[in-house]
Parts: C-alpha cells; structure tokens; sequence
C-alpha cells in the first residue's frame, strides 16, 4: 500500500502548496510511496528554477521519481531484478523488493538514493549461527535473543566458555588466490566490549586480523595485510569489515572471534566466559563491503542498481543552447572499483560511450572523477577529495565548466555536444548516494554554480 512519509505539509518554506501538493497527487496517483517530505520542502529557490529536479522522496517499482517537471518527463526508470537492503528512516535495515530504488538514511535523517554493484554473499547460513556449518571453538551460540538491526528479535549470543583458548566461531569457505575479499557481521557489546575478525593464516597470513571495540565504536588493533571499518546502525549496533587479497586457492575458515580487548594479537587465547551479539555474515569478492545480503541453505546475489532518463534533450530538460548537470553525493570515499564501468553520466547514446560527462570511479584508491567523453575517448578533469561532495557541470556547445564544492575547478574544457538525450547510472562499480540531482536548461551563470555546490 502506497504511504505517505511522516511530515507532508509541514515547512513549506520554499515550496507553494500547490506544486508540493501535485507532485504528492501524482506519485500516489500512480501507486508510489511518498517519504522525507520535509526535505523536499528545504529545497533552496535555486534548485526550484530546475528543469528536471529529484530529492529522494517518491518511488514505486521501477520508478524514482521527480519533483520537476511534474508531467513524469524526469522520473528515471529504476532497475535491480533482485531483492536488497536499506537503511530506513528508524536506522533499521529493511528489505526492498525486486525494482524497487533505495532510499537510504544511512548518512542522514534525508535519504539518498542508494546504487551497489552486483555482489553474492558466498557464506550460507548467513543468520543462522546455530547451524552445523558455523564451527564453534570454546564457544556457545544460542540464537534468537534479541533485537537485531532489522529490528526483529533474530540476533545471537556468541559467548566464551572460561577455557583458556581461542575462543571461535569459524566456517569453512573456498576462496581464490589473488581476489580481495571483504567480510563482515553485525555486532553489538553483551558482557564482552570486543569482538574480532580474521581467517586462516592459509588464506590471508598472519596479518589479517581486525579488532572491534563495541564499547566506544571505534576500531582496535589492524593487521599490516588488512584493511577494516566500523560502522554505527541503531540500537548499539556495528558493522564490522575487514577486507584482504587471499594468497592461495583453497577451502580454509573465515572466524569471529572473542577478545579481551582493542589490542588483543590475531586468535588471541584468553580465559574468557563473556558473551557479544551478533548477526549478518557477511563474505564477499570485493575490494569494498556493500549491503548485507541474507543467505540460507545457498549463496544469494543482489543485482546492481542502474537507472536511465532518456530523451532528456527532446523534452526540452536541456536545450541547443547547452544545459547545467547538478550532483550532491555522499559516501564519496576512495574504493577500489571491481572493474571499469560507469559510475554516473550524461551524454548523446544511452550507453554513455560516445559523447558524454561522467561521475565516475577512475580507478585505483581515487574518489569519484568528472571526466569528459569526446568521440569515445576518455579524458580525466577533476578527481574529488571530501566524503560528501557537490558537482555542477554546465556546458554551451563550445566548452564545459566544472564546479565542486563552491570552486570552479575547471574553467572551457572543450566540449562541443549539446544534444545529450540520456541521463544514467551504467554499471555501477563503487556505492553512490545520491542527495539531489537537477538539470537546467542552459547554463547557469558562474555564481549560481557556485551557490549551488557551495
């Protein structure tokens, strides 16, 4: 059943009632959900004077849509043919059904659209510690004991037996020589602040270990050949990742395991009878860990994202004259992409492979790069360097201007394509969160670009 997100009508500070309210008729209307009304009521003048406007709010399968222009000519066409998660508007994760966009509150109280790459979780019995495939070394699990971060109570109590030892919960995987992996679990503090994460030495070598202090948030100890976050959900909760290239082909354990503190050593033995939560295991081929995808008796995958606009140009959404392309992402952290494909673009075929401007990933441990496209070739303009980051890229059919965060960073780069149909994300290969994105017509001036990415 459609619903409308808490707050519609309130702090119309920008907008007038009448366009908030056509634009909530037409999405439910059209059998869409409404959420984060607020935030589209915060829109600032300029971002109202857009030809195409979107600020995550409305959506239905297959269907993201657009505050402006409200005849649907903006609305982009979703694709995911697989269920996936998010992180609601409580900090619960949530399942989304097959095609449905993702609005994710992971960065904030206004959502941002959510694309992954393609991923499988290769560990089966993702949640269900209990089972035989999950090894327990001097350890005990009793499940379903309480409220887990998709708020049902499905959780597990991973506790320590008082024997001096390792204290483990281990499965077996086959994994292949030279591919990053990444893995992870939710977990929160019980009668015991630490919890870490490693494999077999067969797998990874001895420098492969990670500590988690579920007590303060933060990451302990981290091997030389690892690389780990932490990340804060609802209710106490964490994800804790750690990512590594293995160095041999074989079927050896991936483990948790039970330690005394933030600097404990790799499988460290201690006397401990103390007990942490956990939930969610997670392991996957991938330089970065994305969405958890819940497993059973067999691996499962979440297809990427993608979405497309087309005949932006026909629609009048940009002109001959040129047009403006605005951005506001967030997460734009350095990833190592999976491979080269498109991240985020604008251009004359729906492939984004002859003529275009691209968001995209550049490769190696960069952020997000604007880059032009000309005749199929590629050249890189600017590389972005803050987590949340706000592009506007205008162009006239002679050059291209380039703004990031308040700067003009790059000033006529020579761009001479004005009829560009299509706006799509392609192939994603990193995360991309995206918080607002506009067109105009033509170009803006200089400070408007300014005031708009500032």
């Amino acid at each position: 059943m459609p619903r409308i997100g808490i707050g519609i009508g309130l702090g119309r500070t920008f907008y007038a009632g009448s366009f908030a309210d056509a634009y909530n008729t037409r999405v439910l209307a059209d059998g869409g959900t409404i959420e984060a009304t607020p935030c589209v009521n915060a829109a600032s003048t300029l971002l109202q004077s857009a030809s195409l406007l979107l600020i995550p709010s409305g959506y239905k399968s297959g269907v993201a849509y657009s505050q402006l222009p409200n005849n649907g000519n903006g609305d982009l066409t979703w694709t995911r043919t697989s269920t996936a998660n998010r992180t609601n508007s409580s900090g619960l994760i949530e399942s989304v059904a097959s095609g449905v966009p993702r609005l994710s509150y992971m960065y904030g109280s206004c959502p941002a659209l959510l694309l992954e790459p393609q991923r499988t979780n290769l560990a089966t019995y993702s949640n269900d510690f209990t089972d035989a495939s999950w090894v327990k070394s001097f350890t005990s699990i009793t499940g379903n004991t309480t409220t887990s971060p998709n708020g049902e109570t499905n959780a597990h109590t991973f506790t320590a037996d008082g024997t001096v030892a390792s204290h483990t919960l281990q499965k077996a995987l086959s994994l292949t020589s030279g591919t990053t992996y990444s893995i992870s679990i939710f977990a929160k503090k019980g009668t015991n602040n630490f919890i870490q994460l490693t494999a077999s030495a067969a797998l990874f070598g001895t420098n492969f270990y990670a500590n988690y202090d579920l007590n303060n948030g933060v990451l302990g100890n981290v091997g030389s050949s690892a690389t780990a976050t932490i990340v804060s959900l609802s209710n106490g909760w964490y994800r804790c990742t750690i990512t590594g290239v293995a160095i041999a082909t074989i079927l050896s354990n991936i483990a948790a395991t039970i330690i005394s503190s933030s600097t404990s050593t790799r499988l460290e033995s201690n006397s401990l009878s103390t007990s942490v939560f956990i939930y969610g295991a997670q392991l996957e081929a991938g330089s970065f860990p994305t969405t958890y995808i819940p497993t059973t008796s067999a691996t499962a995958t979440r297809v990427a994202d993608s979405f497309s606009r087309n005949n932006i140009y026909t629609n009048g959404l940009i002109t001959s004259s040129g047009g403006t392309w605005y951005v506001e992402l967030k997460n734009n952290v350095a990833y190592l992409r999976d491979n080269a494909n498109e991240c985020l673009g604008i251009g004359d075929t729906s492939s984004l492979g002859t003529n275009s401007l691209l968001i995209r990933n550049a490769g190696g441990t960069s952020r997000l790069s604007v880059q032009k496209r000309v005749a199929s070739a590629t050249t890189n303009l600017f590389t972005t360097t803050t987590d949340t980051v706000k592009i506007a890229i205008k162009w006239n059919g002679t050059s291209a201007d380039i703004f990031v965060n308040g700067v003009k960073q790059v000033s006529a780069t020579a761009f001479t394509t004005t009829i560009m149909e299509f706006l799509a994300a392609s192939g994603t290969q990193v995360p991309a969160f995206i918080q607002t994105m506009a067109l105009y017509p033509t170009p803006l001036s200089d400070a408007d670009c300014v005031s708009l990415t500032t």
